[in-house]
């Protein structure tokens, strides 16, 4: 049924033309719009670039005219000078012409005459007044007139002149006598900006150029904008190679002075040795074109953003139709596919129904190989037959009821039944039911062997949950404290050690955070140990803690909690009171290193420190001293008083000793009457004599016993080193237990003292 409708479906190949074809259609209309675009932008900046050019070589042409005409004219009236300068009588007749001749060009600065040495005979200022003086013998322009490098007028290079002290650009003349021989120069200065006064912003624009300069490659004058550059030297690399080529002309080149691009347009005046040009800046050409050429673009651009949209949208529309009809055609193929390869019986049942529609029996059309091994038919058997020859007797009743309801209801239905097969096996099995068309699919699945499992991890899970409750009891009574966090430091557990500890009142702080639930102060103190904990480093440290039972020692130990996959997941934190072990120790200790009956420490504590000592004294380069003691004839107090005096007589002499030295000073019970006094940071050697006069002095006056004064002396050895003796000190020991020696031998109740 299902073939014979997937194989009606029309499988044109149109559609598979029309999937590659559109795209490629799209592409063709962005690429000639494209084309033609970039072919009109050609065209456009063509033209801008030439109409660039023709404006500029225009401008170049009026500049040329501009130039020409005002050298004439300066030209003329120094012709004009220079031709009358030989009628006048006097330098004053020759003056006053000057000043007439300023009348009619008064562009010019000053105007004067020079004689054949250079010296100014005659001169006139357009504002206010001079007095001929001076030479123009070393100016470059009376040299060329003298040589007669140049015919008619000479525009000079700019300088500063004599007379106004501003920059100025000497046009000269010369002038001869009757019988031809040079008689001087008659000269006119102007400002270098006459030069450029043709500038305006209108027609160059804001970045334009006009300019006079050499062929000389000297800039006479140049303006753009408002900028007036002259005097340069041989910067005019690109207009000269052009001046080579050709006398006037055109070129597109970038200025060294402000870096802007322009079009050049130039012409050369050989009469008077110059070269005149204007520029147009490119960026302000093609100000316009740049803009067309942005909205060309813009359009382009959203020309093909439509075009790829409309391409996309029928080129999906197409792919959709053509997956639709493969779908369709592979749609009972992968069915039929699915059915065989699955390792689950599969049946497909459909109803069979009176002539009055009524529901009579159910035929099998489908059943995969798995469905055929299950009921035992050999293949393609079961095709055809009715439910009742498909399945167990015993289970029709129950499934021909199952069957009908889901057909009826059209709701798939699922059930788990024992299918007693005919190999005598009992199977647990579990069915779907689904209602197709006038018809159902049937799935069953054997879950005897996953019932099984579920069996056993039901068995599992009550064993896990015994052992979870025998390890809280262990945790909860443990003397320790035991909490876990997770790798957000949260804490997860905490035993109930926390209450004992903290009252009963104290409530567990699971779920919060560390940084919550410690203090600012416990955080700063214990986080970096749990940081190293959670890269994988199991940490143990001892801290103090407050708890409801005082001040507490406690032995941290942070271990990993690492996961199956060796990852941190977390931390367990333990927590020991190790309080009464720490006073055990330090009562240890301090009987282990003080002397029973003084309470001084003993000789023990004394190898302990005196290596120390003697290391810092050679490094701070301070002196270390060590004074032996010794009680006289005290064999003596004990053979007439008895021990008990003689212990009173040592605990006496020991408070002495105490009271006699400063706090960070040391005082030693050896053994016996023998004690030894550590003596540190001294300046020089006669400090710790100091100190052993002060001990032998106090012993002057009687000790008071319980019912007695005794007056009791010692005897006292000094040695002193700067620690470059040996480094346990033995060799200091040994010299002052030698001074000890010689201050006895000297008669007792005294002190002897030596340097190592």
């Amino acid at each position: 049924m299902h073939k014979s409708i997937f194989a009606a479906m029309p499988r044109p190949n149109v559609l598979g033309m029309l999937r590659w074809g559109q795209p490629a259609f799209g592409v063709l209309i962005m690429a000639t719009m494209w084309f033609l675009g970039w072919t009109y932008l050609q065209q456009d900046q063509q033209r801008t670039e030439a109409e660039a050019y023709r404006r500029s070589e225009a401008s170049t042409q009026a500049y040329e005219s501009y130039i020409l005409r005002a050298l004439q004219q300066i030209d003329q009236l120094a012709g004009f000078v220079a031709a009358n300068a030989q009628l006048t009588g006097s330098d004053e007749s020759l003056t006053t012409l000057l000043q007439q001749a300023l009348q009619h060009q008064p562009s010019l600065g000053s105007l004067y005459v020079t004689n054949a040495k250079g010296d100014v005979v005659a001169a006139a200022l357009s504002k206010g007044k001079v007095t001929a003086a001076g030479s123009a013998a070393d100016r470059l322009y009376f040299q060329v007139h003298k040589e007669q490098r140049v015919q008619g007028l000479y525009v000079g290079q700019p300088a500063i002149g004599r007379v106004s002290r501003t920059w100025v650009v000497h046009l000269s003349r010369a002038r001869f006598h009757a019988d031809g021989s040079f008689a001087g120069v008659v000269v006119a200065t102007v400002n270098p900006e006459f030069l450029v006064d043709f500038y305006n912003e209108a027609q160059f624009g804001r970045r334009g150029l006009v300019s006079v300069t050499g062929l000389d490659q000297v800039l006479r004058a140049r303006r753009s904008g408002d900028a007036l550059q002259f005097g340069d030297q041989g910067a005019q690399t690109t207009l000269a190679q052009q001046i080579e080529k050709s006398p006037r002309g055109g070129f597109l080149a970038q200025s060294h002075i402000d870096g802007v691009t322009r079009f050049i347009s130039y012409r050369v005046l050989p009469q008077y040795q110059l070269v005149v040009y204007t520029g147009l800046a490119a960026d302000e050409v093609f100000s316009d074109y740049q803009l067309r050429r942005q909205r060309l673009i813009e359009f382009l651009s959203v020309a093909s953003f439509f075009i790829c949209l409309v391409t996309a949208g029928l080129t999906l529309l197409v792919i959709r139709l053509e997956q639709s009809r493969r779908r369709a055609s592979l749609a009972e193929d992968r069915f039929q596919a699915a059915a065989q390869a699955q390792l689950d019986p599969f049946m497909m049942l459909a109803a069979i129904r009176h002539a009055d529609g009524t529901l009579s029996d159910f035929r099998c059309d489908l059943a995969n190989p798995r469905a055929q091994q299950w009921m035992g038919k050999e293949p393609g058997s079961p095709v055809g037959e009715s439910l009742e020859h498909l399945v167990p007797a015993a289970l029709v009743p129950h499934l021909r009821q199952l069957y009908e309801e889901a057909l009826g209801t059209r709701v798939a239905i699922e059930d788990e039944f024992t299918w007693h097969s005919r190999q005598g096996e009992d199977r647990r099995v579990v069915q779907q039911i689904v209602p197709v068309g006038d018809g159902l699919a049937i799935t069953l699945r054997d879950v005897t062997q996953a019932r099984a499992r579920e069996q056993l991890l039901q068995a599992q899970r009550t064993a896990l949950e015994r052992s979870e409750r025998q390890l809280l009891a262990i945790t909860n009574n443990v003397p320790a404290l035991i909490a876990c966090v997770d790798r957000d430091l949260v804490i997860t557990f905490v035993n109930e050690t926390y209450q004992h500890w903290y009252g009963p009142q104290a409530a567990p702080p699971l779920g919060k955070a560390l940084s919550e639930h410690w203090s600012l102060a416990l955080c700063e103190q214990r986080l970096p140990y749990v940081e190293r904990a959670l890269d994988g480093e199991r940490v143990e440290f001892l801290v103090t803690s407050e708890t409801t039972h005082g001040l507490r020692t406690l032995q941290n130990i942070y271990i990993p909690d690492w996961s199956n996959d060796s990852v941190v997941q977390g931390v367990y934190l333990l927590s020991f009171d190790i309080t009464d072990f720490k006073r055990t120790e330090a009562e240890l200790s301090r009987l282990l290193y003080q002397d029973a009956l003084t309470g001084l420490d003993n000789r023990l504590r004394l190898n302990e420190v005196l290596p120390d000592a003697m290391a810092r004294a050679r490094r701070s380069g301070r002196q270390i001293g060590l004074l032996f003691l010794d009680v006289d004839k005290f064999k003596t107090i004990n053979d007439t008083h008895g021990h008990a005096v003689g212990d009173d007589v040592l605990k006496k002499i020991a408070r002495r000793l105490k009271q006699a030295v400063r706090e960070t000073d040391r005082v030693v019970r050896l053994a016996g009457d023998e004690f030894v006094i550590l003596l540190e940071e001294l300046g020089n050697p006669q400090e710790a004599d100091g100190v052993a006069a002060k001990i032998v002095k106090q012993f002057k006056s009687p000790l008071a016993l319980d019912k007695m004064s005794l007056l009791v002396t010692v005897s006292v050895g000094v040695a002193c080193s700067d620690g470059a003796m040996a480094d346990d000190g033995r060799e200091l020991l040994k010299l002052a237990d030698t001074q000890l020696y010689a201050a006895k031998a000297a008669g007792r109740n005294v002190y002897a003292s030596k340097q190592a």
